[in-house]
């Protein structure tokens, strides 16, 4: 049995020289998320998208591209290099980018052809990701060693993290500057073409990946029915439901924040930018330390501190509104989704034999996915059909925006979810046993890159323990 200690947590892994690639390749595609995806919903509000068609940009590509999934699996067991596949769908989402940076200039000014048009390019762009994403998780699956998985990717996400910060965070600010002089279209522009060149340089790193031969056989192979019928006895089935209900929950909110913030909140792109910003840094300063946690306590036990933290974040929003508290709001969720994200991720890659990797990859995105719009189309319709008052035990509750309320619905939904599904499946690995109490001390005692440690609470804990040793 491992004994945790402050070194353990703190040692950077050494990195194949091999593996070498695919941490260029995800850095590249931090820049293009960062400058890029970061600003899409932010763009729509720009060319005046409605909050149902928001919701429509946020979830019906994501659906139609896991949809496509189902064609990687065909062209994977028809072509022999999985790399090269890999890096025609990174070119082509590239590529996606000059049309959309073209779009104010293709439209009159608050057209609503030109939100349809984005929402039909954003489909386009997650149809060339999405189409890769088996394939990449069937290549790096195979490259990456299970014993050392979860500190390679906390390690790949912590260096991403940081670009991804730095490229949004570049990104707002030449949209700010851009907004000043009244050329805000120039300035989208600009980042979109800055996401376009970035998203090209990681199609040539995945050129460099190492590429081992695919073997397939016919056994391997079960249609997405199968999936369905064995849910009731499938350890991963009920493992993707938990995963992708989680993100319907989280999703009747979650395209609307942006829309709550700059035309609710008044919030300018420099604000928002920080906004966004606070998430992104806390993600890539503690991504390491929750991929040692995982490789030593398992994912499951993650993915449930983490899911009640990410089930109190709506609650936050009700309760403040001011920018500093936004940001600090949004720290402690990307601390959490950090954590939730990177142990499911690595969940899959232990629940799942090699063979049938790709495949159930896909149909998990499928099921994802759907549950995803669902949960969209839900918060726009709750958004512009809920009442304005809510009567309470204590009263009569009339927030000051209909977001809040979603927020609300939101953040029950999730508690509902981590009371129902999350004990269904079970860890897959032998991992060291630790209680949960236990888990969250170590936890909120953890050093980032500045060596800081979160001690205020660590301290209360650790009194509360004292008073009541365990039996």
């Amino acid at each position: 049995m491992r004994t945790p200690s402050a070194e353990t947590d703190r040692a950077r892994p050494k990195v194949d020289p091999r593996l070498r690639p695919s941490v260029n390749d995800g850095m590249a595609y931090a820049v293009m998320a960062g400058a890029g995806e970061s600003y899409i919903n932010p763009f729509a509000i720009f060319l005046k998208a409605s909050s149902s068609q928001v919701g429509l940009l946020t979830s019906l590509p994501p659906l139609i591209g896991a949809l496509c999934q189902s064609l990687s699996l065909w062209t994977m067991e028809k072509f022999t290099s999985r790399r090269r596949l890999i890096a025609l769908g990174a070119m082509a989402q590239a590529l996606v980018w000059l049309p959309i940076a073209a779009l104010p200039f293709l439209f009159d000014e608050n057209s609503a052809t030109a939100v349809n048009v984005l929402i039909l390019l954003v489909a386009l762009y997650h149809i060339a990701f999405q189409s890769t994403v088996p394939i990449w998780n069937s290549l790096i699956g195979d490259l990456v060693p299970i014993e050392t998985r979860g500190s390679f990717f906390g390690f790949r996400n912590r260096r991403t993290g940081l670009l991804t910060f730095t490229s949004l965070l570049v990104a707002g600010q030449i949209l700010h500057l851009f907004e000043s002089q009244r050329l805000t279209t120039i300035g989208f522009c600009m980042i979109f073409l800055i996401a376009f060149l970035a998203r090209s340089l990681s199609s040539y790193w995945i050129t460099r990946y190492p590429d081992p031969p695919y073997n397939f056989e016919a056994s391997h192979r079960f249609s997405f029915w199968d999936f369905i019928r064995r849910s009731p006895r499938s350890n991963f089935a009920k493992f993707v439901y938990f995963v992708a209900s989680m993100n319907l929950a989280t999703y009747v909110a979650g395209p609307y924040f942006a829309l709550y913030m700059l035309n609710d909140l008044k919030m300018s792109y420099s604000e928002y930018t920080v906004v966004i910003a606070s998430a992104t840094v806390s993600q890539f300063l503690t991504m390491h330390y929750w991929g040692t946690l995982s490789d030593q306590f398992g994912n499951r036990k993650i993915m449930t501190v983490c899911g009640i933290g990410i089930a109190v974040v709506p609650f936050l929003w009700i309760v403040w509104s001011n920018t500093l508290a936004i940001i600090l709001m949004q720290a402690f969720s990307g601390f959490m989704w950090a954590g939730f994200n990177l142990s499911a991720s690595n969940f899959m890659f232990d629940a799942v034999s090699p063979p049938k990797r790709a495949r159930c990859v896909a149909y998990q995105s499928i099921v994802n996915a759907s549950f995803i719009m669902f949960g969209s189309l839900l918060g726009a319709f709750l958004v512009e059909n809920l009442p304005a008052d809510w009567p309470l035990a204590s009263g009569i509750w009339a927030p000051s925006s209909g977001f809040l309320r979603i927020f609300a619905i939101s953040g029950i939904l999730r508690l509902a979810v981590l009371a129902v599904l999350l004990k269904m499946f079970k860890e897959v690995r032998e991992v060291e046993q630790i209680r949960h109490r236990d888990l969250i001390f170590r936890i909120t005692n953890f050093r980032p890159l500045s060596g800081a440690s979160f001690g205020l609470i660590t301290a209360a804990l650790k009194r509360k323990k004292d008073r009541h040793p365990p039996s």
